[in-house]
């Protein structure tokens, strides 16, 4: 893991070395999440922040398949009634 300092500017830019922009995948104009975990900022890019997210989706509906098949037979049948 490689360690790098930046600068923090009065309005609160800051820049990220190149090296770290290349980890990353992050042209100039891209999109990074940053989020507070335990009083760090964590850089993540949007992809890998998705990729979080579904993961933690997937542990509590394991099947999305039966979720989404679930769905559409309980709109089915609420149009059935109307």
């Amino acid at each position: 893991m490689e360690h790098y300092r930046v600068s923090i500017s009065a309005n609160g830019r800051m820049v990220l070395p190149a090296g770290l922009r290349q980890q990353l995948h992050v042209e100039g104009g891209g999109l990074l999440v940053i989020r507070e975990d335990e009083g760090r900022l964590v850089l993540e890019s949007v992809d890998d922040a998705v990729r979080r997210a579904q993961a933690l989706v997937r542990r509590y509906a394991p099947s999305a398949q039966g979720v989404t098949d679930e769905l559409l037979a309980e709109r089915r049948a609420d149009a059935a009634r109307e």
